[in-house]
């Protein structure tokens, strides 16, 4: 299960990684337009005459060549082997720029001259204009079609007659240093070994290039799934616990059972104080009503296990034990209902009703883990402590209290601070029957809604 999820995840990241080729297609272009354009600049100083004129026309129909592969790609026909095409094509006309005799220029260079000159730098800015492209593939292509569209072109003059390379000079080693630097300087010689090292630095250069895109997209997704998992991790968890929970393979463990605190906690009188509200206001209650609570929840290291609708169910002691994980939920309630009070405050001075709340504590064992299928997991507790806890928040009607703790909670608090210290507040009830249970369990109330926390 956890196999065909992980796979689903990976199948949207890369779907997101393939919306932003296509995106990143607009970057392409603009930065092409740029560069075209400070090449033709470049062109026109270097040679202001008529020669200078054609080439910066080429240029020019390079830059307009990928707003065409823009708008192609926007089009739903676009397929994916047609960005490899454009690449081909891309640098079949810079390679066909570069060789092909300027037909305005009245003292056109020889063929040979053209591989003298740095004219295969060229190729290279095309290559690195792949980069922004985000497709390793496609960064990999470029350089081997540079290679192949360059390799042709040197085919071909090859095939000119009266071109020659070092392997038409027989017994060239024998020649003098003077002899074999007049005859390369020669106006039809070819250096193949120059160009063979040109081929070689291309490769290297488009590998390099590809294999740092292949990293940033790696980067990426590695930084996307962990920003996924904090998200995730932050419904639940207090911040101080998702940075631990984040860097594990498996944050929340095997299903185990422990012992745990668990709290409810909802509005009283929900459903008629919102009859008459419209939804939005009602929507606007409930989240500053959560909001409210899950802070107090994580200020004291709990997990919030999930909101029923005016409900919340909170637990502390999860996904790991800690020593005062009693002290700490009972420490929370008497927050929630500190918080509450300043909200009322808050309510009134607004002309608005006020909020009153019903909490039920109660502490004991529970059994917690993933549930659900594969399309959705959901971290849960479960057990008699959930329902016993569930039970007492709705005895604070029936009693008429704000808090309501379960004796195995305030045993529990005495284990963990040595001391009746912390139940300050609390006073014992009589014994209370609750659903589910055969024997009755004792309960303490807790009514100062201004008392603050002494845990």
């Amino acid at each position: 299960m956890p196999d065909t999820i992980d796979a689903a995840r990976n199948a949207n990241l890369q779907a997101a990684f393939a919306k932003e080729e296509q995106r990143s297609l607009k970057l392409l272009m603009q930065v092409r337009l740029a560069a075209s354009t400070a090449i033709i600049i470049y062109l026109t100083i270097r040679f202001f005459d008529q020669g200078g004129i054609y080439w910066s026309a080429l240029t020019a129909v390079f830059g307009g060549f990928g707003c065409l592969q823009y708008l192609t790609a926007r089009s739903r026909q676009y397929a994916a082997w047609q960005k490899y095409l454009f690449v081909a094509l891309d640098l079949a006309l810079v390679t066909f720029i570069i060789i092909y005799p300027n037909p305005l220029m009245t003292y056109p260079f020889p063929l040979a001259e053209q591989f003298r000159f740095p004219n295969f730098d060229f190729l290279y800015i095309v290559v690195a204009l792949m980069a922004l492209s985000y497709a390793p593939g496609v960064v990999a292509w470029a350089g081997l079609a540079a290679i192949i569209s360059w390799g042709a072109a040197l085919l071909l003059v090859l095939g000119q007659p009266g071109i020659i390379t070092e392997f038409d000079i027989p017994n060239i080693e024998a020649l003098s240093v003077a002899e074999r630097l007049r005859i390369r300087n020669g106006p039809d010689f070819i250096d193949i070994g120059g160009r063979t090292q040109e081929f070689f630095i291309m490769a290297v250069t488009a590998g390099v290039l590809a294999a740092s895109v292949w990293r940033s997209k790696r980067l990426v997704g590695r930084q996307m799934r962990a920003e996924r998992a904090r998200t995730n991790l932050s419904r639940y968890f207090s911040p101080g616990m998702i940075d631990e929970l984040a860097g594990q393979d498996e944050p929340l463990g095997a299903v185990r059972e422990q012992d745990v605190a668990v709290l409810f906690a909802d509005i009283v009188g929900f459903t008629s104080l919102s009859e008459n509200q419209p939804p939005e206001k009602v929507i606007a209650l409930l989240r500053d009503f959560h909001g409210r609570m899950a802070g107090e929840v994580f200020g004291r290291g709990g997990t919030v296990d999930k909101y029923i609708g005016d409900a919340i169910m909170a637990t502390f002691g999860t996904p790991r034990t800690g020593v005062r994980d009693a002290t700490s939920a009972l420490a929370c309630a008497r927050g929630m209902l500190t918080s509450v009070a300043a909200w009322n405050v808050e309510r009134r001075t607004r002309g608005e009703p006020e909020i009153k709340v019903g909490i039920g504590l109660h502490f004991g064992p529970a059994v917690m883990g993933d549930i659900g299928d594969e399309q959705r997991l959901e971290y849960a507790v479960i057990g008699d402590t959930v329902n016993v806890a569930a039970r007492l928040e709705a005895l604070t009607r029936k009693i008429d209290a704000q808090l309501v703790v379960s004796g195995d909670t305030v045993e529990a608090v005495r284990r963990e601070s040595g001391s009746s210290g912390t139940l300050v507040g609390l006073q014992e009830q009589e014994a209370a029957q609750v659903k589910g249970r055969a024997q009755k369990v004792p309960v303490w109330t807790f009514e100062n809604s201004s008392a603050t926390s002494t845990a």
